[in-house]
């Protein structure tokens, strides 16, 4: 039974990871997308997740400190936790392989480059990124920068055959 249950839990992971994230206890808003598998922590139900968020490929949601443990056999430290919830606004990004530590709130709008480490508050409408995560610009600086440097394209082609379009757009550029 238990390798049945382990093989269903990861096909829902796989097939559909938000109605496995929620089936954790993670909090998630409409419209939201998840790649991959992310790492939901010991404590998914710490962290919420706004409307139209985008979670990319092996990030990193980390709701306590288990740093504490080295400390703990110590009379004086035995009770010490440290546990944060972890909430992240709507209309979002976090980057591929990024890692969101206890206790951090992510603005609505924002951007976390991949592979940063998320340690401190990240306002509404900027960017952030490197380790640890620090602000890079703002998120409507960053759409213009994309929108400046997008390559011509054909629209059509792109909807038909998405691959022959981009590898012409990078090909011509």
């Amino acid at each position: 039974m238990k390798l049945i249950k382990k093989i269903k839990t990861h096909l829902l992971q796989r097939n559909n990871p938000i109605a496995y994230a929620r089936s954790i206890g993670v909090t998630i808003g409409e419209r939201c997308k998840i790649q991959g598998i992310p790492n939901w922590g010991s404590e998914p139900w710490l962290i919420s997740i706004g409307n139209h968020t985008e979670v990319s490929f092996e990030c990193a949601f980390i709701t306590h400190d288990g740093s504490t443990w080295v400390f703990r056999d110590e009379e004086r430290y035995k009770n010490v936790l440290k546990f944060g919830k972890i909430k992240i606004g709507s209309d979002c990004f976090i980057g591929a392989r990024s890692t969101i530590l206890p206790g951090v709130s992510i603005g609505n709008k924002s951007i976390v480059a991949a592979g940063a480490v998320v340690s401190q508050n990240i306002p509404s409408g900027e960017v952030w990124g490197g380790v640890p995560a620090h602000f890079i610009c703002k998120t409507e600086q960053f759409a213009e920068r994309c929108l400046n440097n997008t390559p011509q394209y054909d629209i059509e082609n792109y909807k038909v055959n998405f691959r022959e379009e981009i590898l012409n757009m990078l090909h011509d550029s």
